[in-house]
């Protein structure tokens, strides 16, 4: 055995020597990037095997390879489906070959510098095999050329694949023994071949590079701003920072490779210049629509000198009393709140207490010549009516990615002298964020809350649970398992979830209030300010909730503002929080609650989140010159504020597909925009499919029918009904011309909500304690006699959502 035999390594020297994993080091010698010196037989408990030896002189040689290969994902070896089976170019791989190429590119490699290795394939030799097979050699050279004019050179790099030649095959496939001189006569054939390769592709490449640099000082010529001319040349640049190799093989020859990378260099001018272009537009959007300078689309706040009271505090501690008490003694105030059921109590609120008070929603309106006191849902703010005092209730909504934009604007843009905000104190820091873009003072009162709030010791029973008691579930599925289970148990039973209209939530939170029911089943809907009176504890069936995106763990602010509803100031003395065994093992969700009671739930911080106005999409629409509404909103999505330090955009997913169907409508691009943002639910077929034939109906006939549904069907589709008569009038109280059957849909979503609450009560006690009759009849007609003039017009930027989900309330 000759000594350089001797220092031979093995496989497992490899990874010492290139840094790199045996999983990588197999793979490239498979691939033949690490040449097999020779293979030597061994004993091992009695069997033999062949291994691979390798020259570490040469491996070393290759460790300045390994990124290279690293970026190719170390796959060489090229899969070719449609090759020939057998024949062609390519030869069956020999081992015996193999060895020979390997010893005649060591030499090639050393001499030039350039990376050279054998061109192996695999091709489909039958049905289920790939057999390997030799294609030519790949060899990879590069060189910095000067592409840009007053640039420093780029590396270019071409990957040329070429077939063997002649003299290196006669070697390499000489059945009898070779001699040492002859695989040197090889190597140095090769060496010439692809010198010869590499000195005609670069000269290709510079004639190529000095036509294209020509045609480029031709066409920024046409560029009178230096601006644009320095941006398409920036966009340029930073593109052949990351140019890839140009590939390039015997059929292109090294003329192919030249107008490769003049392929190349010409989609980089058009995509730099598509980009300034794509930039000005956005930045002529922007500039347009004033939303890089937020505060100023808002003139009448801007010409106020508003002042700003923030009343932070927990549930049950008083704060939206004492907003209220501040709008009351105000000569003109308006109430703004999260859902259209709130608005109607303070509208009611005012009412008895002898001011002349209106009320404005998404889909009604009453509104006297002489009100001076507004309730609202807060996307109806009327940006125009100045007064003396303007409340935004549960102000923590502002972190809300689908309806958080309303919060935003009303806080920017409220034209009142004194905005009294009331909330979770965990919003003090993104107010003071958001108010820091007006410079406006804010004065902050933490309030503190009024009762005691206790953790129990022990999970709670459903069979044993008292009357007062709230059971929080948080799917309309759960509630009604656990409704049934109640009644089953002989407990009588009140239900509030989102799905419910306003006016069933707030009649059964009555039954429960006045006694008539003994146990509320609820989702979250009862932590948003629902009067639900003498409430005891509160019982958590689950600590999870699905979100629209995903299942996850309740936050410390949503349990906080839940479980705060327990122990109503005025009826008890504290109030308690507990949870049933179904949510998990005790010790730990009474930890995770005792926690959230305690602790500070996470601030709310970061950007707020907006929504583009009309403007602002008549405004795109011009600059994109098209009046596809889903277009331009998906645009407007992107662009309208990426990088601004204060703002960012709403959640308009649903909006954006909503308009996409609408855009075989037609109809003026305003117009689509509006039954864009109405209030539908965009997982409920049958809605979508009654708003797109609303839209042609108003199209073609400038008349849409009002919706004809019976009512004696299940609780699911009554809910889904009730849903689509309040889309109607939302959008008629926008188009009081078209949509002009109101009351008859007045008398519509009465009629099913009548029947929603008849069923809830039939089936919220045991058969064996029937709800008493008159009850029944009597709240069916408190329901039907629910009719106000709805009519009005409102303008089209807002409206309002029931479920929070909703775009445009």
């Amino acid at each position: 055995m000759s000594k350089k035999s001797k220092n031979l390594v093995s496989l497992n020297h490899l990874p010492g020597i290139l840094l790199a994993s045996a999983a990588e080091c197999e793979r490239w010698i498979e691939a033949g990037l690490i040449p097999v010196a020779e293979r030597r037989t061994f004993q091992k408990r009695g069997r033999a095997f062949e291994a691979p030896m390798f020259d570490p002189e040469v491996v070393a040689q290759l460790a300045a390879e390994v990124p290279a290969w690293r970026e190719q994902g170390g796959e060489i070896l090229e899969s070719a489906p449609h090759a020939p089976r057998s024949g062609g170019d390519h030869q069956p791989l020999d081992d015996a070959a193999h060895r020979r190429r390997q010893s005649v590119l060591a030499p090639v490699r050393r001499n030039t510098g350039i990376y050279v290795a054998e061109d192996i394939r695999r091709i489909e030799s039958g049905r289920w095999k790939l057999e390997r097979v030799f294609a030519g050699y790949r060899a990879v050279f590069s060189k910095p050329m000067q592409v840009l004019p007053d640039s420093p050179p780029f590396d270019i790099a071409v990957e040329f694949a070429f077939t063997e030649p002649l003299e290196v095959a006669a070697v390499v496939l000489a059945p009898a023994r070779v001699e040492r001189a002859e695989l040197a006569a090889a190597s140095e054939a090769l060496e010439a071949k692809i010198i010869e390769l590499r000195d005609a592709t670069f000269e290709a490449c510079e004639q190529e590079l000095a036509s294209w640099r020509d045609e480029l000082e031709t066409y920024l010529a046409a560029y009178e701003d230096t601006d644009e001319r320095q941006a398409i040349l920036g966009g340029i640049q930073v593109a052949l920072e990351k140019l890839d190799r140009i590939h390039a093989s015997d059929k292109g020859g090294p003329g192919g490779a030249g107008r490769k990378l003049r392929q190349k260099l010409d989609d980089y001018r058009s995509k730099a210049a598509a980009r300034r272009l794509r930039h000005l537009r956005e930045a002529q959007i922007r500039e347009a629509s004033g939303y890089e300078r937020y505060a100023a689309i808002f003139p009448v706040a801007r010409s106020l000198n508003r002042r700003f009271l923030f009343l932070a505090g927990p549930t049950n501690s008083g704060k939206t009393y004492e907003a209220l008490k501040f709008a009351g003694e105000a000569e003109t105030a308006e109430i703004l709140s999260p859902l259209r059921l709130l608005a109607l109590e303070h509208y009611e609120r005012m009412s008895e207490e002898g001011l002349a008070a209106g009320m404005v929603t998404g889909e009604e309106r009453v509104l006297p010549d002489d009100a001076t006191h507004i309730a609202r849902t807060i996307e109806t703010l009327d940006l125009h009516r100045v007064v003396d005092v303007c409340v935004i209730d549960e102000v923590q909504m502002l972190g809300d990615p689908s309806r958080g934009w309303a919060w935003t604007q009303a806080m920017i843009g409220a034209p009142a002298k004194l905005v009294v905000l009331t909330g979770a104190p965990e919003a003090i820091p993104l107010v003071e964020h958001l108010l820091a873009m007006t410079g406006e003072p804010l004065e902050v009162k933490i309030l503190k809350r009024k009762g005691k709030l206790r953790v129990e010791g022990v999970p709670a029973n459903l069979n044993k649970l008292s009357r007062g008691d709230a059971v929080v579930a948080f799917t309309r599925r759960d509630v009604h398992d656990l409704r049934t289970r109640l009644v089953s148990a002989g407990r009588t039973v009140a239900t509030v979830y989102g799905a419910l209209g306003p006016e069933v939530r707030r009649a059964e939170a009555a039954r429960f209030r006045n006694g008539e029911a003994e146990i509320l089943v609820a989702t979250d809907a009862i932590g948003m300010g629902l009067n639900i009176g003498p409430l005891r504890r509160v019982v958590f069936s689950t600590l999870r909730k699905f979100d629209g995106v995903r299942e996850r763990q309740l936050t410390a602010m949503e349990i906080k503002q839940i479980a705060g509803r327990a122990g109503r100031f005025g009826h008890h003395d504290e109030g308690l929080v507990t949870a049933l065994p179904d949510a998990g093992a005790y010790a730990q969700v009474e930890t995770v609650i005792g926690n959230a009671l305690k602790g500070d739930a996470a601030k709310l911080r970061g950007k707020a989140y907006v929504r583009p106005n009309h403007e602002t999409v008549l405004s795109a629409s011009e600059v994109l010159q098209t009046d596809r509404l889903g277009r331009i909103l998906r645009h407007l999505n992107d662009t309208l504020v990426a990088g601004h330090p204060d703002l960012r955009m709403a959640d308009m997913e649903e909006m954006i597909e909503l308009a996409t169907l609408l855009d075989t409508v037609d109809m003026p691009i305003l117009d689509r925009l509006s039954y864009a943002m109405a209030p539908v639910d965009g997982r409920e077929q049958l809605a979508v499919e009654l708003l797109l034939d609303w839209a042609r109906q108003h199209a073609l006939h400038g008349r849409v029918h009002a919706p004809d549904f019976g009512v004696n069907t299940d609780l699911l589709k009554l809910e889904a009904r009730v849903k689509i008569a309040t889309s109607w009038l939302w959008l008629g109280q926008r188009y009081p011309d078209v949509f002009d059957d109101v009351e008859a849909v007045v008398d519509l979503r009465a009629s099913l909500n009548a029947k929603i609450e008849e069923k809830l009560v039939a089936t919220s006690v045991s058969h064996r304690r029937k709800p008493d009759e008159k009850f029944r009849r009597d709240r069916g007609k408190k329901i039907q006699s629910q009719k106000k003039n709805r009519r009005g017009w409102i303008d089209a930027d807002v409206g309002e959502t029931e479920p929070s989900r909703v775009r445009g309330q």
